[in-house]
């Protein structure tokens, strides 16, 4: 047992000598060669001394020594440009920390924090400035305690938070209600889900303990004798389906693309705030909720490849109801006969909202039926134009 705990120790010492520790170790054993050989006293004195920076430090990153580290992120959901920060509180656990190194990885890029003396009566607490210039998921930590020796003959490194996610949102335009100038179905769409309470009736069925007197159908109890209570159909929200064009060739830059990523987005959360349940989906990423926060989330994850906007109409249209509403965005670059091809998964009972986002094109918007088509520059006449056309 001994001989195996001192290999592993001696292998553990290994992984942590830097190249200066080697090459020191190296200038100590051919200094102390050279002394005994030619009896010279100060090649001998430089060899001791470089043993005894190499055990010093050795016990100084080897001795354990353990840090309470908290990694937090203030606030873990931003907008594009907004300010966001990772807090790092340090304190040490028994043993005072000297001037310890704490590396925090963001977006790729390692950032060391060197707080000063750090005890336990007096923690410290570091802000760093975290990247959204540009919308996505940024992964922040794991905070890596990094101790070295004076001389850096020795490294040791040990993650000490768990990595956190920061969601960079994308920009929104406050649209006006799609409610305003669109038809759709206000009793929404039944599904196979029977329930104790809603509006659609379905059958009279027993009662059994725990069922709500309020719903017991007195005249048909009369008549069979026994308590019947009302069993109705569960129902859902009207549908909106709201479909980000995810190919890169229908958009001439990556400006483009984030032009209709926000212009997406406004849609699908003014679409929740109208009381849709939403299918908001962009290549393979697609969620269905009703919740705004998790269509903001969702948008994080949004990037261009080599699906097709038919692709997703596709999956959207076979994975979930009728749809009262069809918002597609698309760059200026995409083909318009594809894109009505793309809406044709849909029922033509739906009301079809089409967003080309083009940066140089003029503002304008046009009605035909019940399709309303929109081409916007910028985020802020997507509003005005949306307003104009539903008025």
């Amino acid at each position: 047992m001994a001989p195996a705990v001192l290999r592993g120790a001696t292998a553990a010492v290994r992984r942590r000598v830097t190249p200066t520790g080697w090459g020191l170790g190296g200038l100590a054993l051919v200094a102390a060669w050279l002394g005994e050989r030619y009896q010279w006293t100060e090649l001998v004195h430089l060899a001791a001394t470089v043993g005894v920076v190499l055990a010093l430090g050795a016990v100084t990153v080897l001795l354990p020594r353990r840090a309470v580290v908290e990694l937090e992120l203030r606030p873990s959901r931003v907008t594009v440009g907004d300010g966001a920060v990772a807090a790092l509180d340090v304190r040490a656990h028994r043993l005072p920390l000297l001037a310890p190194t704490f590396v925090v990885p963001t977006a790729g890029d390692a950032r060391g924090v060197r707080p000063s003396l750090v005890t336990t009566t007096r923690p410290a607490r570091v802000d760093l400035t975290l990247p959204t210039e540009h919308r996505g998921l940024v992964d922040v930590g794991p905070a890596v305690h990094v101790r070295t020796d004076l001389f850096g003959a020795f490294r040791r490194e040990r993650a000490v938070t768990p990595t956190l996610l920061l969601h960079v949102r994308p920009r929104i335009a406050h649209l006006p209600s799609l409610s305003a100038g669109m038809v759709h179905d206000l009793e929404g769409v039944p599904s196979d889900r029977l329930t104790a309470s809603d509006f659609s009736f379905h059958a009279l069925r027993e009662y059994v303990p725990g069922d709500d007197p309020r719903h017991v159908h007195w005249k048909s109890s009369a008549r069979a004798g026994s308590l019947l209570v009302r069993q109705f159909q569960l129902t859902r929200h009207s549908h909106a389906s709201v479909l980000l064009d995810p190919h890169r060739d229908s958009y001439v830059d990556s400006a483009e693309f984030e032009l209709a990523v926000s212009a997406a987005t406004s849609v699908a959360v003014r679409a929740a705030q109208d009381g849709f349940e939403v299918a908001f989906a962009c290549g393979d990423e697609v969620t269905v909720t009703t919740e705004v926060s998790s269509l903001l989330d969702l948008a994080c994850r949004f990037t261009w490849g080599s699906s097709d906007l038919q692709h997703t109409c596709a999956r959207v249209s076979g994975g979930m109801g009728g749809s009262s509403l069809v918002a597609t965005v698309t760059g200026s670059r995409a083909d318009g006969a594809a894109v009505r091809r793309a809406v044709s998964h849909f029922p033509t009972s739906a009301d079809v909202l089409s967003v080309r986002a083009d940066h140089g094109a003029e503002p304008r918007t046009a009605r035909s039926g019940r399709s309303t088509s929109l081409v916007v520059d910028d985020l802020p006449h997507l509003a005005s134009l949306l307003a104009k056309s539903l008025g």
